[in-house]
């Protein structure tokens, strides 16, 4: 589109292309399409030199967000020995110097790269004949690699430098925002704002990224620790980089330094761009919600990554896996063991609220002809209230069939609740056939 140099109000053409916009976003922010490396890495470079930095020499790929964060938490800590760390982290580690290995001698020189290894292998037989009294191949060969990995990992800690990712992204969204200051009314951005950037972000970021989020800094034993977060989100900062991208799509001019990081979110999953070496991360491999667009695995995984790591969720609630693949067979007392309230709303809604309440300790409120109102208390959370009705129609086989409504605590009357779910007063209430 040509040039804008000031856009008082959205045209009708202007809002056609947000709503476009606004879909792209969407669909790149929740894709589970394999992720495009070369246009990752590509973009990455772009927006390194965006931000005044040259582009890395070391790109580093992994399969999950958890993956780059035990790469960053590996690359601040002082660890030697890989044993130290468990069989989730030992992988990334694996496979974090093994991507490396075909690139050191071009890093070193093939002299002292060749020194490298003579010496490694030395180091790793006497290790074994130390051991074992003889020099057995098998394990010479496990104890070489052992060292070479570490030789590695030493080269990377002093190689990569500090993380630039605020700075990246300070410095190119201060050039754009300085670039089409007054080109935009205050009318226009807000619309701009409200129907694009809050949609694409309640989507993208608060239903799938920030449940991620919470997941991602679960790391044990000597990498546990306080978390830093100086990382770029890919595909999930779709929300504030689509606003830009609408800018530039309507014929405002000056949005290009952000264009490495658009590339970035449209071509990956997050990421870790440090001085000289760039960690990232590719799309999930599946992604589950609801009807109301949270995250929600019925039987796996809500979102899983190709490392096999990812979150179990019901109905946007972070739940531990055996909520959804319930293992063993789901009982009250299990039910009333977990600790955590929001996990137990959940477990319960999965036993059956009827069942639940029939093997609980459950006070009767009150009765009256709209039905019977239960009390039950719940351990660290708010008393659990249901209304027991029954439907006036008689089934074909001519039962009954009764249904068990949850309410809110502060409900006191049979009548109060029932009229509750139909989102009526109790004077409200006056039905003439209730079925």
């Amino acid at each position: 589109m040509s040039s804008t140099e000031w856009v008082e109000r959205l045209s009708p053409d202007d809002l056609s292309i947000l709503e476009t916009v606004r879909e792209e976003w969407l669909k790149s922010g929740l894709s589970t399409a394999p992720t495009d490396r070369g246009r990752a890495q590509a973009a990455a470079a772009e927006a390194y030199k965006a931000a005044g930095l040259n582009p890395p020499r070391i790109f580093i790929w992994l399969k999950s967000p958890w993956a780059g964060n035990t790469v960053m938490k590996l690359l601040q800590s002082d660890l030697e020995w890989p044993w130290e760390l468990n069989s989730n982290q030992l992988e990334v580690w694996d496979a974090v110097w093994k991507q490396l290995l075909p690139m050191m001698e071009q890093h070193v020189g093939e002299s002292q790269w060749q020194e490298v290894r003579r010496q490694a292998r030395l180091d790793a037989t006497k290790k074994v004949v130390e051991r074992h009294g003889v020099a057995i191949e098998k394990q010479v060969k496990e104890a070489f690699a052992e060292n070479i990995a570490i030789y590695i990992w030493r080269y990377l800690r002093r190689y990569s430098g500090p993380l630039m990712y605020s700075r990246m992204r300070s410095t190119a969204e201060e050039k754009v925002k300085s670039n089409i200051d007054g080109k935009l009314s205050a009318i226009a951005a807000d619309q701009a704002y409200h129907e694009l950037v809050q949609a694409v972000h309640q989507q993208v970021w608060s239903f799938v990224a920030e449940p991620l989020r919470q997941q991602v800094p679960m790391m044990g034993g000597v990498l546990a620790g306080p978390q830093k977060w100086e990382n770029g989100y890919g595909q999930h900062d779709a929300g504030w980089l689509s606003y830009y991208d609408f800018v530039g799509r309507i014929g405002v001019k000056g949005t290009e330094p952000l264009r490495g990081l658009q590339d970035l979110a449209r071509n990956c999953g997050w990421y870790w761009p440090y001085e000289k070496i760039c960690v990232l991360t590719e799309r999930p491999v599946a992604l589950e919600r609801d009807n109301r667009r949270r995250l929600h695995g019925e039987s796996s995984m809500a979102m899983r990554f190709g490392d096999n790591w990812g979150v179990f969720a019901w109905h946007g609630v972070l739940v531990p896996g055996y909520v959804v693949l319930l293992p063993e067979p789901l009982t009250f007392d299990l039910i009333e063991a977990e600790p955590n309230v929001e996990v137990r709303r959940v477990l319960i809604e999965r036993f059956g609220l009827d069942k639940y309440l029939r093997e609980g300790r459950v006070a009767k409120m009150h009765e009256d002809q709209c039905g019977i109102l239960y009390r039950m208390q719940s351990q660290g959370d708010e008393p659990i209230l249901v209304v027991r009705v029954m439907n006036s129609t008689p089934e074909p086989d001519g039962t009954i069939k009764e249904y068990f409504l949850r309410v809110p605590p502060t409900m006191q009357r049979a009548r109060q609740a029932v009229a509750w779910t139909f989102g009526l007063t109790e004077e409200e209430y006056q039905p003439l056939v209730e079925t």
